[in-house]
Order: structure tokens, then sequence, then C-alpha cells
């Protein structure tokens, strides 16, 4: 089946963007300071005009007092501005594409937590995401469930389950008949952090690029034929932060070929909440527990070389 893409001024995948618009960067701190800039000469500009004095310079002590602020501030505002475009600009997201695919809309959430429930212990069964494809609520899970030997993960659908298994640079969903029905393979590219997943879903096969200290908001598939699809991992609301949690992440939604089954729509946003998460954690590790050195997995997960030495993680990563 041949992808459908389209050119129009505001396609449902999400693009075109313009090579340069502020869409494509990485962040928009830049904003912030640089509006923090123009407050600064905002206020210079009216205490300019509510001087009186008849004399030459500012005699007035209020203005005199603004001007003074605002001239040991400009230079450390601008300083950031500009230090933080050129970050953004070095980091943004390689996704510059001018055609996406419109195929069938896709969408996850986390279940909405339930005021009262218990943390511990945890249930046997756990929905970690509900899969949304193509308008229909619910055709697809990301469950985990506690067996024997621990807890395991599956994507659930009315046809069947698949075990997924997640490892160092791999992650496969697995048919009861033992065989690899999708699979998520991570090749290293030049440079700390940087590495391209390589999807096999359904026979059709996907690519996409991943910084690993950057926080990247949205992820574009690149099929060989060089067609794209646009998947955002979303950014969670302000309440949503504030409560924490993995629900705050889990909002993954955009637009996937439509021969793909719900089962390799669900593997497909399931990578990209993994992704999101270990990247998260290779940023914070430091901060929170003073290490030099990302925890192993984490590293492996967004982008830099797995070492010599294994892991305990390393058949089954958890986040």
């Amino acid at each position: 089946m041949t992808a459908t893409t389209t050119r129009d001024g505001h396609p449902a995948g999400g693009g075109p963007a313009p090579r340069w618009s502020p869409a494509r960067l990485g962040h928009h701190r830049y904003l912030w300071w640089g509006g923090a800039l123009l407050l600064a000469a905002l206020a210079a500009a009216i205490a300019i005009g509510l001087d009186t004095s008849p004399g030459p310079g500012l005699t007035d002590g209020g203005a005199l007092t603004v001007m003074v602020a605002v001239c040991l501030l400009a230079p450390v505002l601008l300083w950031m501005t500009v230090h933080e475009l050129g970050t953004a600009v070095r980091r943004r997201a390689r996704d510059d594409v001018r055609v996406y695919g419109t195929g069938q809309a896709a969408r996850g959430a986390a279940p909405d937590a339930v005021p009262g429930e218990r943390v511990w212990p945890r249930p046997a069964e756990e929905v970690l995401l509900h899969v949304e494809v193509d308008h229909v609520p619910d055709a697809a899970r990301i469950v985990e469930r506690a067996v024997r030997n621990g807890r395991h993960r599956f994507v659930e659908t009315g046809r069947e389950d698949l075990r997924l298994r997640s490892g160092r640079g791999t992650l496969t969903a697995t048919g009861p008949d033992g065989l690899v029905r999708h699979r998520a393979t991570r090749v290293p590219l030049p440079g700390r952090h940087r590495a391209r997943w390589d999807l096999e879903l359904d026979g059709r096969r996907l690519s996409c690029e991943v910084r690993g200290l950057q926080q990247v908001p949205r992820r574009t598939l690149i099929e060989p034929d060089g067609t794209a699809w646009l998947v955002q991992t979303g950014t969670p609301s302000l309440l949503d932060q504030l409560r924490g949690g993995r629900a705050a992440r889990l909002r993954p939604h955009g637009r996937l070929p439509a021969d793909l089954a719900p089962d390799a729509v669900a593997f497909c946003l399931w990578l990209f909440c993994e992704l999101a998460e270990h990247q998260d954690r290779v940023r914070s590790y430091g901060r929170e527990y003073g290490a030099s050195e990302p925890e192993p997995v984490a590293d492996a997960w967004a982008g830099a070389a797995p070492g010599p030495r294994r892991h305990r993680h390393d058949e089954e990563a958890r986040p």
C-alpha cells in the first residue's frame, strides 16, 4: 500500500514548516530572555520619557534608578538571548522535511489517576498506555502484568498479545509463537548521545534520529523513499507537571502509515515514550545523584554507545 502524502499548507501530519521556523528549534528559552530584554528597553524608554528635568541627562531619582538597573541587566539579558538562540539552532531537531504522510491518526495517553487509589501493592495488571488508532478508542493497550518471575509488559489488542522486551539499544514485540513481530534497533551515529533508531513494523521500515541531551517534543519517522511521518511526544500541561509521574509524559500523538496494525502503532508510540523517559534520565541523573556519568541503560537508549561491561539491566531494561 502506497503512503499518501500532501503538500497543503496545513496537512494533518503537522507540516511543512519553514527551515528556520521557531518550531524547528530545540527549545524556546531564548524567547523568554529576548522578551526580558525588550521589557528592559521599554522600562528605560518610559523612564526617559517621565524625566521632566530641563537640563541634559537624567536627574530624576526614579528614572535614574531604572536606567542604572537596565544598564546592569542588559548585558546579561543580551548574552543569554544570544546563547540560548545559538544552543537552540545547534540542537534543533533534524526533521526538516517538506512532505508529511497523512496516513491514520494515532494517539496514546496514560490512564487517569484515581483519587485515593493505593500505590502499593501494585495490581496484578496495570495499564500503562491507552492507544487510539484511526479514531478507534482503546484499539491497543500497553499493559504490565505480574508473572511468576517478575512483571512483563505486553501490547494487548483484540487479536493477540505481544510481549515487549527491551534491552540496551533494542525493543522487540514477540508473539505467542516466539516470532518477533516488531523490532526497533539503535544504530550509533558519530558524536556523543546521537543515534538512529531503525524500526521494522509489519514489514515497513522507518527510522528516527535521536539526540540524547536534547529534549525534543517531536519525532519524525522517515521511510527509505523519503516520506515522513510526524509523531509528537507532547508537552505536558502545567497541572500534569505539578502532579508528576509517568502520566505527565505519556501523551504521544501524530500520524502513522495507514497499513499499520494497531499493535504496530502501539509499539511505535511506546518506543517514543521510552526514548523520552530515558533521555530525561540521562539529563537529570547527574543533577539528582551527583554522578559524573548517566545510568548505563538510559545512556544506551539516549545515544551513547554501550560499554564493554554488561549491566544488570541488559536483558530487561525498566524505566
